[in-house]
């Protein structure tokens, strides 16, 4: 308790001076996915409402998405990184595609920032009705620079009763380089972000729909073994959802923002309280972030906080 009194003291002394000095905008890095996706955008956003707020410069880092950012992130090369939730916790935990590398020990969790929704793609023409029709189709695979992508797909055709064995695989280094690839025929579908620009630029260009996911045990087990964390839901039409005519069955995660733990605490509580104050101004810029709760930025997701994260959630009332 004392600890945590002394730290808050210590935070607010450091803000003041940040506040009185500062002439001019710190600059922090973001790593995100490439352009178009929706983790730059949400950058963009933060970053807008950052420099209004509190004078903080968010730069985004377009990278691989987070296989990549959060190592670089873990060893100080970046400030933060957009990333979803389980992605992270292989991170934090050294599993999966993060088992060469070992546990990300530097990481922290800052926030979580909206829900992140995973639907199944097609061209609106396409004679794709359910997740088994994909068996012999042309589908991307490999995802060499994003592997998490490579880890959902696979759930995907598990869900539809397949095996990467039973699609003509379609090998693609990224998210954003398989929806280019169905924008341009080459598959017959794919799982990407259903708010991102880029799924809006397929929309506009080819019309797309979605494959709805059967919501059942047997589903969830799948996901539950690619995807911790992940669960399947509905997401319901609305602007922000290029294609979407009906209710459908999709993936969904929380999106979480990430730090390296030596961020200074009073960097880390200036621009909590910049998003949290300023729904608005982040659904203005990308719309995706109407899911954005800021009365639920603290969320037990199974990985340590950072801690000026945690002064300021007891400070607001979120966590005791």
């Amino acid at each position: 308790m004392i600890r945590h009194f002394l730290l808050g003291l210590m935070i607010t002394a450091v803000m003041t001076v940040m506040t009185a000095s500062s002439a001019r905008a710190q600059s922090f890095t973001v790593g995100t996915s490439a352009q178009g996706s929706s983790g730059y955008a949400m950058t963009g956003a933060m970053a807008k409402v950052a420099l209004k707020a509190s004078r903080l410069r968010l730069r985004a880092m377009p990278q691989g998405g987070p296989t990549v950012t959060l190592p670089l992130v873990n060893q100080g090369d970046l400030d933060f990184s957009i990333a979803v939730s389980f992605v992270a916790r292989f991170g934090v935990q050294g599993s999966a595609m993060f088992s060469g590398i070992g546990p990300l020990n530097d990481l922290r969790v800052v926030a979580a920032l909206r829900v992140l929704p995973l639907g199944v793609m097609v061209p609106r023409d396409s004679d794709v009705k359910r997740l088994s029709d994909f068996r012999g189709r042309d589908m991307p695979t490999k995802f060499n620079t994003q592997k998490i992508m490579g880890a959902m797909m696979t759930a995907v055709y598990e869900m539809g009763g397949m095996t990467v064995e039973d699609i003509n695989g379609f090998p693609t280094p990224t998210g954003e380089r398989a929806v280019e690839d169905l924008i341009a025929g080459r598959i017959a579908g794919t799982l990407y972000t259903m708010d991102a620009g880029l799924t809006q630029q397929a929309n506009a260009k080819i019309g797309i729909r979605y494959i709805g996911i059967e919501n059942n045990e047997e589903n969830s087990a799948i996901l539950a073994r690619n995807a911790p964390g992940a669960v399947i839901g509905v997401i319901e039409p609305g602007d922000a959802y290029a294609g979407l005519d009906e209710p459908v069955n999709v993936i969904v995660a929380p999106f979480l923002l990430m730090a390296n733990k030596d961020v200074h605490p009073a960097v880390v509580r200036q621009l909590l309280e910049a998003l949290h104050d300023h729904k608005a101004g982040l659904v203005a810029s990308f719309s995706g972030f109407d899911s954005f709760n800021p009365e639920r930025m603290y969320q037990e997701v199974g990985m340590p906080y950072h801690e000026g994260a945690l002064v300021f959630y007891r400070e607001i009332g979120q966590l005791n």
